[in-house]
């Protein structure tokens, strides 16, 4: 596969725009998850290149070293160590790069499915969770890659160990020869391994940060499926309590709630008995007026 050069995954227009919409939509946690899940891709893509960079100086280190019969099984067997090496980085490396177009991809597609139905579709980031796979063949890749570099390691130090051990034995035979006694040289590294052995220390210690950037790749990823699965249940205890509190509630008092009628208060009801009264007092009061009959003799 070609793999050209990106922006930092974090940086990405479809993952910014993702993460835009969790936060707005109250799902913070989850668009935490998701940046430091991408952060951490990104920081293992870098690691990775240093390896393969460093790489370059550890076989130039091999070729420079003496071509004495004694060193000779030590410096092919470091060749192909090293060599070995950088064909698991590169392999590695194309993994990250499958990994990051998948996350890219997801977040492309989440934007588009939040955009035509809803904040509903952003629970699909959940499926984030099937790039912990890929994460995962990658943590294995980077554990064998460091169980390789720990045997050259312990190649070297039994080579220097050896040498050490040749060189005293022959100093005691040159002294015996000038009847000196034999002397104990103690536990001196021998100085050429300790300086090969720098570099593939260097690459352990690089290769143990990645692995630990997986495992926290692959945290997130669970922590990812967590958080969405916990929103969902939240939506569904809160929709549970307004449904039960809207059953409490009287078939009159929701009537009133969703129609709300005039209520006569008191004022209103001493208005309307002022006006009976006034108009029984015109009444009586025409009564009284009208003229009384006389009855005719």
């Amino acid at each position: 596969m070609e793999m050209t050069a990106n922006v930092e995954l974090t940086k990405e227009k479809n993952l910014m725009e993702l993460l835009d919409l969790l936060r707005k939509n109250n799902m913070k946690e989850a668009a935490n998850s998701i940046f430091e899940m991408a952060a951490y891709v990104d920081v293992m893509e870098k690691k990775m290149d240093l390896v393969l960079e460093e790489l370059v100086t550890v076989k130039d280190q091999l070729r420079k070293m003496e071509e004495r019969e004694a060193e000779k099984g030590l410096q092919q067997s470091l060749k192909r160590a090293v060599n070995k090496l950088e064909q698991d980085c590169k392999a590695m490396k194309e993994k990250l790069f499958e990994v990051r177009t998948e996350i890219k991809a997801k977040a492309g597609e989440i934007v588009t499915a939040a955009k035509q139905k809803g904040k509903a579709a952003l629970n699909k980031v959940a499926e984030f969770l099937g790039v912990k796979k890929k994460l995962e063949n990658i943590r294995q890749n980077v554990q064998e890659s460091i169980a390789d570099v720990d045997k050259s390691i312990g190649k070297i130090d039994a080579f220097g160990t050896g040498m050490r051990e040749a060189g005293q034995k022959i100093a005691n035979t040159f002294r015996t020869f000038a009847d000196k006694p034999e002397k104990e040289y103690g536990e001196k590294k021998f100085s050429k391994t300790e300086l090969i052995k720098k570099p593939f220390q260097a690459k352990r210690k690089l290769l143990s940060s990645i692995l630990n950037c997986a495992d926290a790749a692959i945290a997130k990823t669970e922590q990812l499926a967590a958080d969405v699965k916990q929103y969902q249940t939240d939506k569904e205890e809160w929709e549970t309590e307004r449904t039960a509190s809207m059953e409490a509630v009287s078939p009159i008092e929701l009537a009133r709630v969703a129609e709300p009628e005039f209520q006569y208060g008191a004022e209103a009801f001493e208005a309307y008995e002022r006006g009976n009264t006034r108009k029984t007092e015109d009444n009586l009061s025409r009564e009284a007026s009208k003229p009384v009959a006389t009855k005719s003799r």
